[in-house]
């Protein structure tokens, strides 16, 4: 039977592509990348890379922001591909896949392939992160394309044989229906828990090695009842609780695991049904099943109720990096990168073996088990570096010592996530030295007895740490009297009374932790948005800022990854005032990056726009102009008498008399009434034969003007060159004086841009304070004066985009001004305003609509006598106003269009946006320009302020 998802030709095109491998390519990264990519894309279905959309060298910023890193293939939002060499290990890899996808926003790709030619590991860092979630060798990609089913034009939900988060769940549930029906039938939760966890660990320890001849399922199997269970079960967690290795019987070879988790055995006659679900949880294979197993063991085993009292809940290990990456990785790297010396790599890793970590709320030890993997993936980068430099490469040898266990310390209220936590941690310990090769010995399991603990870390004490980092509980003000108790909650506030009547229960850690951060210390946490704002932010990260803390990094609001509805912030910060290094701001639940000089305590930030990038796309071709520039306004701008006149002296006059508005008018005035000349010709013959009358009159009133301010001009210089020949002087008004009768400054290439449309965009140069900037739209005919600004747009959208508050507020910020008024000008602001990218039809035809309402709202006004200066002063008062409610419209319009979040700092969006176009342009990849995007009608409204005069 044909495989009905399979594409057309689909297979053929995946085998040419391992032919090709075969016959023409070495696997050299360098070389043979991109045309081994091309061939794959080509194999999927597309004409090739660039025409499926995807981009090769994708530019990505560096993690110190301190220059470029190139991704080798980048298509949006599907996935990104890094290349290697031919036989290269991939696993190596793995933190370098992840820093290129944490950093490729907007639109982070769902997916990223590490591929060395012959093998593909594919990644999902929201779904998984220690482990791809498939591996695929390129000779079986005819048949197994699903896996990178996300590549065909028509894009396939994938089908992948690695799903380890899958794998986890399934064992997750048959252990906590265990722990269920056994507390069910009575037998109490301590007991309960804990044989449940020692299964657990029993069976991960058969999968990954540690304990000989699956010794644990086979007592399962050969349990025909509850009783034999009992002698079975039982009998080998105390075999695992014995010093030495058991050296006979039914479980010879068994070794010794601690005095921890088995020193307490408690035996339980298992049930008929309870044994069927053991041995469905043990024919999963443990050694898959990530350690947040034990997360999700101890919230199934907990009632709702006390899952919602405790605030306990599971926080994802890719949420758990926005915080140990940069807190704890982040600077740890930087240290490795400045050490030259093996002495000076000896001292990190004496360092590093003192390195404390404490998480205050520990649940069950994710962000513990993560700090532990990454701080032994750091310590083996040191100790390969030191190998490195030592030149008898035969003196080369392991450090005897490693990061340990015992450096990471835990608390939480729950005994049974004590344990739990315990659990995980050993297990990253055994993960780690498989994952890095290490012959350590991992059992006995170290005793963390003394490390992880039972307490309430808002009332007994804390171990000394050198970073602090966790997902303390939330629980709203409103409830912690219900969840936590009348006398819990007046403990508090007599032991934090700056605390009370907080928002949160969780905003009583951060000024706890920070207070107990050594000088340099660093700490970062997980808490409900409520700790930047109102009180919450008072208490916690005002409190940090004002107590010598700088947040390094943060995320300012996201949807949780647990199984709350709720928004959290993440924040990173270190103890030390004199830290100086700009900070890092997530925005957009985190698909926004933000380098900032500095983040404030509310995580919306006063953006400092000097850092904006001129836009190429936004200066070619260049559509903002001044407007002309008379010089001798009294020759040049003449009354409708003189025009009048003119027009009747000479034939050809109105190829040079036009409709002039200056820049007050477009406020001010009702109708245009005034005219200027403005002669074309750049020869003073061509000039009086085309108008001599028109020339004579500039030669009585503008020729003389200019002959006298030539005349100071050369005075002026003369009196500079004979003090010094070398003075640097301006001939300005000699210049003008060569064409007298043109316009000092005619504006060439705005005539041309505003050729071939009926209308364009104008604003007054200068505009009030209160006000703000009032776009129009202005006949082509109507010549604008120097002291308004022309857009050679004629569309609605456009319109729409430049009277919003996203440009206005650029506006407001990029400008100069003059006393208290803004001035606009197209270098500093219009050249660097990030316009939407790629925005869809119905979001700009949306703007269009709502930007045509404004101006038949404005049009109508106008007629009954009213200016466009009163309409807008009326907005400055409160009370109910149709135009206020039309531009709220417009503005929901516009932020639709950008796809910005309302609830983030918009000027550190439009920022953001900035520097991305920027750094595409500078890819040379392609970006959408201003104006009407093509394909859309953009042009709903024809009202334009006529020429002609009322």
């Amino acid at each position: 039977m044909v495989d009905q998802r399979l594409p057309s030709g689909l297979s053929a095109g995946l085998a040419d592509l391992v032919r090709y491998r075969r016959e023409h390519l070495d696997g050299d990264e360098k070389g043979e990348a991109q045309l081994f990519l091309e061939r794959l894309f080509r194999g999927f279905g597309h004409a090739g890379v660039r025409e499926a959309g995807a981009s090769l060298e994708y530019r990505i910023k560096k993690r110190d922001d301190k220059g470029t890193s190139f991704a080798d293939l980048m298509f949006k939002p599907r996935c990104l591909i890094e290349m290697k060499k031919a036989g290269t290990p991939l696993n190596k890899h793995f933190r370098q896949a992840f820093d290129y996808w944490i950093r490729a926003v907007p639109d982070r790709p769902q997916y990223v392939v590490l591929c060395n030619f012959d093998e593909f590991w594919i990644y999902d860092f929201d779904h998984q992160l220690d482990a791809p979630i498939d591996r695929l060798k390129l000779e079986d990609l005819p048949q197994r394309w699903e896996s990178l089913a996300f590549l065909l034009p028509v894009p396939q939900k994938p089908i992948f044989g690695n799903d380890l988060v899958e794998v986890t769940r399934e064992a997750a549930a048959s252990v906590a229906a265990v722990f269920r029906s056994m507390h069910d039938r009575g037998v109490d939760r301590e007991t309960a828990q804990r044989f449940t966890l020692q299964c657990v660990m029993a069976m991960f320890a058969e999968d990954i090695g540690l304990l000989p001849s699956h010794l644990f399922t086979a007592a399962l199997n050969d349990s025909n009842d509850g009783s034999q269970a009992y002698d079975l079960l039982f009998g080998l967690f105390r075999e695992m609780n014995t010093p030495g290795t058991t050296a006979g019987g039914r479980f010879r070879g068994t070794p010794y695991f601690n005095g921890g988790l088995f020193s307490l055995v408690r035996p339980v006659e298992p049930t008929s049904s309870e044994l069927d679900l053991l041995r469905t949880a043990s024919s999963n294979n443990w050694s898959a099943v990530r350690p947040e197993i034990f997360g999700t063991l101890f919230e199934q085993s907990m009632s709702e109720g006390e899952r919602h009292a405790s605030g306990a809940h599971f926080t994802s290990q890719t949420d758990i990096a926005k915080i140990v990456i940069p807190s704890i990785v982040d600077p740890w790297r930087e240290r490795i990168g400045a050490a030259g010396s093996i002495a000076e790599l000896e001292r990190l890793l004496a360092d590093m073996y003192n390195y404390q970590v404490l998480d205050p709320a520990c649940g069950s030890g994710n962000f513990l088990y993560v700090a532990y993997r990454e701080m032994r993936r750091l310590e083996n980068e040191v100790i390969q570096r030191i190998n490195e430099r030592r030149r008898n490469t035969k003196f080369a040898q392991r450090a005897l010592s490693y990061v340990s266990p015992n450096n990471f310390h835990g608390m939480d209220v729950n005994p049974f996530a004590v344990e739990v936590a315990k659990v995980t941690l050993s297990l990253a310990k055994k993960l780690a030295a498989d994952e890095l090769g290490d012959e350590q010995q991992v059992l006995p399991l170290d005793n963390l007895d003394a490390v992880i603990v039972a307490g309430d870390a808002l009332f007994d004490p804390w171990p000394k740490a050198d970073v602090i980092v966790g997902n303390p509980p939330f629980l709203g003000r409103r409830k912690m009297v219900s969840e936590l108790g009348a006398d819990y909650c007046a403990r508090l506030a007599h032991r934090y009374p700056n605390v009370g009547g907080v928002s949160d229960f969780v905003c009583y850690w951060f000024p706890l932790a920070h207070k107990h951060l050594p000088p340099g210390g660093r700490a970062g946490l997980v808490a409900t948005k409520s700790i930047k704002q109102g009180s919450g932010r008072e208490v916690t990260l005002d409190y940090i800022k004002s107590h010598g803390g700088v947040i390094t990094e943060a995320v300012d609001m996201q949807p949780w990854s647990g199984d709350a509805a709720v928004t959290v912030s993440i924040v990173n910060w270190i103890k030390d005032s004199s830290y100086s290094r700009p900070g890092v701001l997530w925005t957009k639940n985190g698909e926004s990056r933000l380098e900032v000089p500095e983040i404030n305590s509310s995580l919306s930030l006063n953006v400092d726009l000097k850092r904006a990038a001129k836009l190429k796309s936004n200066t070619k071709p260049k559509r903002v102009f001044q407007g002309q520039t008379p010089g001798v306004s009294t020759g040049f701008e003449i009354d409708e008498d003189l025009s009048v006149r003119l027009l009747k002296a000479d034939a050809r006059a109105g190829e040079v008399i036009h409709p002039f508005l200056g820049g007050r008018d477009l406020l001010k005035a009702l109708a245009v009434k005034r005219r200027i000349i403005d002669v074309p010709f750049g020869e003073a013959g061509a000039a009086w034969a085309c108008v001599p009358q028109v020339m004579k009159h500039l030669e009585e009133t503008v020729l003389p003007k200019r002959q006298e301010a030539a005349s100071t001009e050369q005075q002026r210089n003369d009196v500079a060159l004979r003090r010094n020949s070398r003075a640097r002087v301006n001939w300005h008004y000699r210049n003008f004086l060569q064409q007298w009768w043109r316009l000092s400054y005619r504006r060439e290439e705005m005539l041309e841009a505003l050729q071939g449309s009926d209308r364009f965009i104008a604003i007054t140069r200068t505009s009030s304070e209160l006000r703000g900037p009032v776009f129009t739209f202005l006949d082509s005919a109507v010549h604008l004066g120097d002291s308004g600004v022309a857009f050679a747009f004629d569309d609605d959208y456009s319109f729409g985009i430049l009277q919003a508050s996203p440009h206005v507020a650029w506006f407001r910020e990029r400008c100069t001004t003059l006393e208290t008024r803004l001035t606009y000008t197209s270098g500093n602001v219009f050249d660097t305003f990030p316009w939407p990218q790629g925005p869809s039809g119905s979001a700009v035809l949306e703007v269009a609509e709502a930007a045509a309402a404004i101006i038949e709202h404005r049009a109508q006004a106008l007629g009954n006598g009213v200016t466009l200066a009163a309409q807008y002063d009326v907005l400055r008062r409160p009370g109910r106003s149709h135009l206020r409610t039309l531009h709220e419209r417009l503005d929901n319009a516009v932020m639709a269009a950008y796809g910005f979040d309302p609830d983030v700092d918009l000027l550190a969006q439009l920022l953001s946006l900035n520097l991305q176009i920027a750094e595409k342009e500078a890819g040379k990849e392609e970006v959408t320009p201003p104006g009407p995007p093509p394909g859309v009608a953009c042009r709903v409204s024809d009202w334009k302020l006529p020429p002609t005069i009322l």
